[in-house]
């Protein structure tokens, strides 16, 4: 006979009461419903669980056995009880997210930690590597976001482009461009120039100057905006970078300046179908397109 959770649950109960009346109060039952329910439960273990003494009951040794594992059961059925609650309430959960460089040092440290205190139970894996790789990432299902710069055609993968990032054109304090209100890209023409990321996009950057019949000189190619930030605010030269990096730097040897033809930084949120989907991930996207909507940065941008 199966055996029924309702009784074990009665029998827990006198085992911490002490009498069969205050058992069954707290169940709700009367004396005599909760005196069969015990019978019932005897029944179906094939366990005599207490010796009737003068209307007392005294567990037997097996009962103490049986309550003991009834003890460390339940334990883990309340657990159970408590994070389902907490899931229910996105407070638990783990989640691995892939973010590009140009966000992973500006706009997702606050933004994380406040997420992760009103989801205090989670577990965020961060991961900050280039486009590319998270995108590989998240074709093989191994992380639940990525944040991108660009986008994949993979079945595998769902892509929506999210928000549309200007880039300023950042220049050293004290620079002859400093002063001017909005940098073209004749302005560039000669200077030092500290290109950025990925080929296309400097490919890009080129194509820009080209048209314009301008030559800059290539002088550092560096792998990530914020790194590209410091060389300028060291003095190495002229950068293009998106306006989050950009305005981390302004008072530290940096000045943003706005640039003509607008070049804009893509921000993608890519997700892999191949897993199921996570509450706590849509939660942690929303509070994401939130923050960049704040800043004034969306798609349409």
């Amino acid at each position: 006979m199966t055996v029924n959770l309702r009784h074990v649950e009665l029998f827990r109960h006198i085992m911490h009461l002490g009498t069969l009346t205050q058992a069954a109060e707290m169940m709700s039952v009367s004396q005599p419903a909760a005196s069969k329910m015990l019978n019932q439960l005897e029944r179906s273990t094939g366990i005599i669980l207490f010796q009737r003494m003068k209307g007392r009951l005294k567990p037997t040794r097996d009962g103490e056995l049986y309550f003991a594992e009834v003890q460390r059961t339940w334990e883990s059925v309340e657990r159970l009880e408590r994070m389902t609650k907490d899931i229910r309430e996105l407070q638990f959960g783990r989640l691995n997210l892939g973010v590009m460089p140009m966000l992973a040092g500006t706009l997702i440290p606050p933004l994380l930690t406040r997420f992760c205190r009103q989801h205090e139970k989670t577990s965020v894996k961060l991961h900050s590597r280039s486009s590319d790789r998270i995108i590989e990432w998240v074709i093989a299902g191994q992380i639940d976001v990525g944040i991108t710069e660009h986008f994949t055609p993979h079945p595998n993968v769902v892509c929506r482009l999210i928000a549309r990032i200007p880039n300023v054109c950042a220049v050293p304090e004290g620079h002859r461009l400093a002063g001017l209100k909005t940098i073209r890209p004749e302005d560039l023409d000669g200077e030092n120039f500290v290109s950025i990321g990925s080929p296309d996009r400097r490919i890009f950057v080129e194509k820009v100057f080209e048209q314009a019949g301008v030559l800059p000189r290539m002088f550092i190619d560096a792998p990530m905006a914020n790194v590209a930030s410091a060389l300028v605010a060291n003095g190495a030269g002229i950068a293009l970078v998106d306006e989050l990096n950009a305005q981390s730097f302004i008072g530290r040897g940096l000045v943003a300046k706005p640039f003509t033809p607008e070049i804009f930084s893509p921000v993608w949120h890519l997700r892999p179908n191949t897993l199921t989907g996570s509450s706590l991930a849509d939660a942690l996207i929303r509070d994401i397109e939130d923050e960049l909507e704040r800043l004034g940065y969306s798609a349409d941008s």
